[in-house]
């Protein structure tokens, strides 16, 4: 029996442990390399060749974070990211990092991202 609440012990620590954390986006700084769901409104957005960027919590340069999407996976996406979200809102979850001193999601599957309705 106690073999059985040990191993019921480690399985609830673990699925804890990969729960998702929802933060706002305000405190996204504090969250780096830490993956973490967000929601917020697309204020700008821009499709390039090399990728798509969508701003969160201001429009560029005052932005609090960035989701980006490559180019190598925007084809698993139905549209072109920006098309899609632009003046949106939506929750994205991935892990934040800091680009150039700024933070961001990298976004590399659909699923990341979801419209708030």
């Amino acid at each position: 029996m106690k073999k059985f609440l040990l191993f019921f012990a480690f399985g609830l620590f673990a699925m804890a442990s990969h729960a998702q954390t929802t933060i706002a986006i305000k405190d996204a700084v504090n969250y780096v390399g830490k993956q973490v769901t967000l929601c917020d409104s697309v204020y700008s957005a821009r499709a390039m060749d090399n990728l798509s960027l969508m701003n969160l919590g201001g429009k560029f340069p005052k932005e609090l974070l960035t989701v980006v999407v490559f180019k190598a996976d925007r084809a698993k996406f139905e549209r072109e990211p920006v098309e899609v979200y632009e003046h949106q809102r939506i929750c994205v979850t991935g892990t934040v990092t800091l680009y150039k001193e700024k933070l961001q999601i990298v976004v590399n599957d659909p699923k990341q991202l979801k419209l708030v309705k």
